[in-house]
């Protein structure tokens, strides 16, 4: 398993009830993109995802980027 930072403007407060249907995917960021989300949206948020080859498995944690 591989932990990823993935970066969207979407606070999902309930991500560890359904983590591959969560509304972040719509809008996700991968670190490479992170200046261009910030640019974007007034708030991005971090999430720390393990990941099983393609699929995400378990949310490591969650934290809000200061602008």
């Amino acid at each position: 398993m591989e932990t990823v930072k993935v970066y969207s403007p979407v606070n999902d407060e309930n991500i560890q009830k359904d983590l591959n249907g969560s509304p972040i995917w719509k809008s996700a960021y991968h670190e490479t993109e992170l200046v261009e989300a910030q640019k974007k949206h007034t708030e991005v948020y971090e999430y720390s995802i393990k990941f099983d080859g393609l699929k995400p498995v378990q949310l490591a944690g969650v934290k809000k980027l200061a602008k």
